[in-house]
């Protein structure tokens, strides 16, 4: 796999989790400039263990899901590609104030309780 489709997967996995890029780098104490570095098809990749392993963990994926696409467990904790539908939802979500997103996990918590 190369850099590009790491970096792709990065993205993704930060998009599912209804994250934005200074989220991350808040959460992780980086620059917002490292991050997009990291989620760049030309930029760095994480440098350190430590921080491969702690940006898996707040995406919600394995470091061997990042570094080749596959995960033994699960073949893959996302899809590869979002359908045009999938991505509109995630740009609306962004689009909502902090009350409107809580509002909207709350009911999805709801709806998808057995």
């Amino acid at each position: 796999m190369n850099r590009a489709e790491r970096a792709e997967r990065l993205q993704r996995a930060r998009l599912a989790q209804g994250l934005k890029q200074q989220d991350i780098a808040t959460l992780l104490y980086k620059s917002l400039s490292t991050i997009k570095k990291w989620e760049s098809a030309t930029g760095a990749e994480p440098s350190n263990l430590d921080d491969l392993i702690r940006l898996c963990e707040v995406y919600g994926i394995t470091v061997e899901w990042y570094l080749s696409g596959q995960d033994k467990r699960t073949r893959a904790p996302y899809p590869l590609t979002l359908t045009p539908q999938q991505e509109q939802l995630i740009a609306d979500f962004d689009k909502m104030s902090p009350v409107m997103k809580r509002r909207a996990n709350k009911i999805m918590r709801i709806l998808t309780e057995n």
